[in-house]
């Protein structure tokens, strides 16, 4: 960028910030969402290709299935663990500028992931490669926010997030079976963690000229103290959430979420005690007790628990209930996934018009499309797969018409000094929902099913597979529902306080 472009973007910034009209959105602005949503779309696809991948990395590497469930969720712990403090850093540092080091280490770590030799090497770079997004992905929506102060442009802007999470959704569950059927060079499983490597050095080149830099006016202090303790909360909350149900829930994993639940209230009293001493939280209180922001952070808990769950418990009914391959269970999936992106982009125009209105419809349309399944699992295998694709598009629309409005609502109300911390939390919240989704969904359907699906033999029928899907999607159906409630409830809050504003003091 020459320095009078660079100019004069700082001059519209400048007068954004004296109170002038907002400057509209940029070319420059736009080519730099597209190479921040670029590196979003490849940490979503390392959210699910390694579950595609599972089989055969177990055999090559001779793995038990304990180490194996590590290698899929060392990432995701981590990548939870450290999101709060990569956005804080983000708005400390600048947004840019850890973004890019973000970028560059999980490119690193990638490569280190595909040149793993054995198990516990491979776990060990799933963990940096976790931490290497949880600096990387906070400052994608830190940016946006930052960016896009126009209404209209952050709402696409926000569309377009939403497009890059469905696609990583396809590109990780239907493109790590089309990677592993292809086998480039002989090189199996490790071919889905080296596809980073070229991504990540097209990204860390395009940021230079495309990524507006931006920070907290106020320049924050890092609260080491915080940072210590969500590195060490959250993995105590979400190991015992991750393996408890596989091991039968053994003494110790109630000794982590007692010690992670007293943790967290000695880790609240720290940060209030820091802002009332005039010091920088890891969690401001402005963000905390900003209006709406616990019942946004509660829609999206929610929603995301519900989601993982529902890959989850559909993966075992389409592999273990229907004998479907892994290449063609995954594709199942994938008009989950266009439904999320269409519905995402059509977003822009319907949420500038119902503004959160569009979630309440998209977790009704979620619930709708969830209650159909018991009619759909009697079908045969083929037909089976067809109508449950199909269900799935309908779900996978009513999914992408929550996330971009729910997103926006939030960002909205978030203080622009904030946009890192905010988007740490919401990226926390949203890992958390997934394993707690996980543990619970999943436990639910094991009691349903009366045996692990995994190991479930031949006393277990194709008969039992269904009413165990069946019972758990009519759960998940009533999860929507709970989704679209509190959408409706932050509507709610922001017309209140519409009310108040227009008739003054």
């Amino acid at each position: 960028m020459s320095a009078l472009a660079r100019e004069d973007h700082s001059k519209d910034r400048a007068g954004a910030a004296r109170g002038a009209a907002p400057a509209g959105a940029t070319a420059r602005d736009w080519a730099g969402l597209a190479v921040v949503l670029l590196a979003m779309f490849m940490s979503q696809i390392d959210m699910f290709i390694v579950n595609v991948a599972a089989p055969e990395i177990q055999s090559d590497l001779h793995a038990g299935f304990g180490r194996l469930q590590f290698v899929i969720d060392g990432y995701v712990i981590a990548y939870a663990a450290g999101m709060v403090t990569g956005g804080r850093l983000g708005d400390r540092v600048g947004r840019k500028k850890v973004f890019q080091y973000g970028v560059a280490a999980f490119t690193a770590t990638s490569l280190l992931c595909a040149l793993a030799p054995s198990a516990d090497t491979l776990i060990a770079a799933r963990v940096l490669q976790g931490l290497s997004a949880a600096l990387m992905t906070p400052q994608v929506l830190s940016i946006i926010r930052a960016v896009f102060t126009e209404g209209p442009d952050r709402a696409r802007a926000v569309g377009a997030y939403g497009a890059a999470i469905g696609a990583g959704v396809i590109a990780g569950l239907a493109g790590g079976g089309f990677l592993l059927d292809l086998d480039v060079a002989g090189l199996g499983w490790r071919m889905i963690f080296l596809i980073n490597v070229p991504i990540g050095i097209v990204i860390l080149g395009a940021a230079v000229p495309a990524v507006t830099e931006s920070r907290s006016t106020a320049v924050p202090r890092l609260d080491f103290v915080g940072v210590a303790a969500t590195a060490v909360l959250l993995p105590l909350v979400l190991v015992p959430l991750t393996v408890g149900p596989e091991q039968g829930w053994p003494w110790w994993t109630y000794v982590c979420f007692a010690l992670g639940g007293t943790g967290a209230v000695a880790f609240m009293r720290w940060e209030r005690r820091l802002e009332d001493r005039g010091s920088d939280p890891l969690l401001p209180g402005r963000l905390l007790h900003a209006r709406g922001f616990p019942v946004s952070m509660a829609t999206v808990l929610t929603f995301f628990a519900g989601n993982a769950g529902l890959f989850l418990v559909l993966t075992y009914h389409l592999q273990s209930g229907i004998r479907l391959s892994p290449m063609n269970a995954s594709l199942v999936f994938v008009p989950l996934g266009v439904g999320f992106i269409i519905a995402s982009a059509a977003c822009r125009r319907l949420a500038a018009r119902f503004g959160i209105r569009v979630s309440v419809a998209g977790g009704t349309l979620m619930a709708a499309a969830l209650c159909t399944v018991p009619a759909v699992t009697g079908a045969g295998t083929t037909s089976q797969a067809l109508l449950l694709a199909a269900v799935m598009g309908v779900s996978g629309f009513g999914q992408g018409l929550v996330v971009a409005p729910l997103v926006d609502t939030v960002l909205s109300r978030v203080h622009p000094d904030d946009a890192g911390a905010g988007s740490g939390v919401l990226n926390t919240v949203t890992q958390a929902g997934m394993a707690l989704g996980v543990a619970a969904v999943g436990a639910l359907y094991r009691a349903l099913l009366g045996a692990n699906p995994q190991d479930a033999g031949d006393a277990v029928t194709t008969s039992d597979f269904a009413d165990a899907f069946d019972g758990t999607s009519l759960v998940l159906a009533a999860l929507a529902l709970a989704v679209a409630v509190l959408c409706a409830a932050l509507g709610g809050g922001r017309r209140r306080t519409a009310r108040r504003a227009s008739s003054g003091p």
